[in-house]
């Protein structure tokens, strides 16, 4: 696992440094990312990462892969993308980082609200949790519904009209939080996407309520999903992903292909080079 991790590393470094230094072709130049700015209906400011391929032909359809926490993740999910994309046939993809607007302590505010499906119960912890600066409470948890309904009627809207894109096989990847919404939409908005990217999802929020009810568990149309979880995990996650993951199993499950990969030693944060890369590389790869 190290060494696939140092690995991984020395090539996204070897990535920017070729960038930055050598006259390289158009094929393998770095791609461009567009930055649109965009408010949802309360009037709170986002901002929309848009990484179009590298011999980018707007008459050309593409597959799309939309990620969250993007303030932190983008130059990670791009350098893992074009890492792949230059050396094997990968799939090209119209990658869609989704940010908040501000500083750190914004970015947690933004999450904290946004990624959450309910308002977090201290009774059943009966602990206060900390993020990002802030113990999470009734007034800054619970927005999961209102963000997916910005991403379904606002982002999403705006980035297909302007760009060819196969809807059908539309993806999402995100990361704690982020899986945990990514999850959210799997289990409320099933028709929305078709490829699922998650790394080390808080599937454990609010006593695992997400997934109580199994009948939700079953997609209702053909989908790839790429779970990742590290061996060195606290087990407040670990537990209820593997209860999941087995849930999902099932073999009534029938139009859901799931993966579940575990890395040794992997902590909550060192899971993501490995896991993203592998995601991608799953679910976006011309042979998967």
């Amino acid at each position: 696992m190290y060494k696939k991790l140092l690995f991984l590393s020395m090539a996204l470094i070897m990535i920017v440094s070729q960038s930055k230094s050598q006259s390289i072709s158009p094929e393998n130049s770095p791609p461009q990312t567009i930055i649109k700015q965009l408010k949802n209906d309360k009037g709170a400011p986002y901002e929309l990462a848009i990484t179009l391929p590298s011999a980018y032909q707007p008459e050309k359809e593409y597959k799309i892969l939309y990620y969250l926490d993007a303030y932190w993740l983008q130059d990670m999910v791009r350098g893992c993308y074009r890492l792949k994309a230059m050396s094997s046939e990968m799939e090209e993809v119209i990658l869609v980082g989704i940010l908040s607007v501000g500083n750190e302590k914004d970015w947690h505010k933004q999450r904290n609200m946004d990624y959450t499906p309910s308002v977090y119960d201290l009774s059943w912890l009966k602990l206060k949790i900390e993020f990002g600066g802030m113990f999470l409470d009734e007034t800054n948890t619970g927005g999961a519904e209102h963000f997916m309904q910005f991403l379904k009627n606002q982002i999403i809207p705006t980035i297909e009209k302007e760009y060819k894109v196969d809807a059908k096989t539309r993806g999402i990847l995100g990361h704690s939080f982020g899986g945990l919404l990514a999850f959210y939409s799997f289990v409320n908005y099933n028709d929305l996407f078709a490829n699922y990217i998650l790394l080390a999802p808080a599937i454990w929020w609010n006593d695992s309520e997400i997934f109580q009810d199994k009948a939700s568990l079953l997609s209702q149309k053909e989908a790839k999903m790429f779970i990742a979880m590290g061996t060195g995990e606290i087990n407040m996650l670990k537990i209820p992903l593997g209860k999941l993951t087995e849930e999902l199993k099932s073999k009534d499950n029938e139009k859901l292909v799931m993966t579940y990969k575990q890395y040794e030693n992997a902590t909550h944060n060192s899971v993501l080079p490995q896991g993203i890369y592998d995601g991608i590389e799953l679910l976006y790869s011309k042979s998967k």
